[in-house]
């Protein structure tokens, strides 16, 4: 059975955009610590690119692709 792992409403919202759009979210100060948030959970890891530098990147690890139907949910649920 996976780890129970808390997250707040606005890292569990982008975790679920970021689903939505295949990653395709821009990596900003606005985004920057819900991705690192994401990142503490096991959920994601940053990446560097040349040209933005160190945590420009964001992706999936194999636990976060292993439960996003279930954090997708999670985030759709607390919507309603």
């Amino acid at each position: 059975m996976p780890e129970t792992i808390t997250l707040s409403e606005a890292a569990l919202s982008l975790f679920r955009l970021h689903i939505e759009r295949h990653g395709q979210i821009d990596v900003n100060d606005s985004t920057r610590e819900l991705y690192r948030e994401l990142a503490r959970a096991g959920l994601m890891r940053s990446g560097s690119t040349f040209r933005d530098g160190p945590e420009s990147i964001y992706r999936l690890t194999q636990e976060g692709f292993d439960r996003k139907a279930e954090l997708a949910g999670c985030a759709k649920g607390s919507e309603q």
